[in-house]
């Protein structure tokens, strides 16, 4: 979704110290593309996940989330990066591992 983003807060978090939170805004809720009157709900729920990488190196992922019906939600509390440097972000689809929303965030 074009729209989709993900915000980190603190904006700039300090390494080992500062305890953060991720949210999710404008998410698709569901997979219209697996349409099927035959079920309900009619579309399945999308779910994500997010992943904390740096240097091509994943230091951590969230749980698999659903969004609420705005395609909003704080699924992720309480991650500590455990260094400084530019840390890569993203938001992807369960299914698909494709990425949906990426953040860049800087740890002092």
């Amino acid at each position: 979704m074009a729209g989709t983003a993900i915000t980190c807060f603190p904006a700039a978090p300090v390494s080992t110290k500062d305890v953060c939170k991720f949210t999710v805004a404008d998410a698709e809720v569901n997979d219209v593309s697996e349409y099927n009157a035959a079920i309900y709900p009619t579309e399945p729920e999308r779910r994500y996940y997010i992943r904390l990488v740096k240097s091509a190196v994943e230091y951590g992922r969230s749980h698999v989330f659903g969004v609420d019906s705005g395609g909003d939600g704080v699924p992720f509390f309480s991650y500590i990066f455990p260094s400084a440097g530019t840390w890569t972000v993203t938001l992807c689809d369960s299914t698909t591992n494709a990425v949906v929303a990426t953040a860049t965030v800087t740890v002092s």
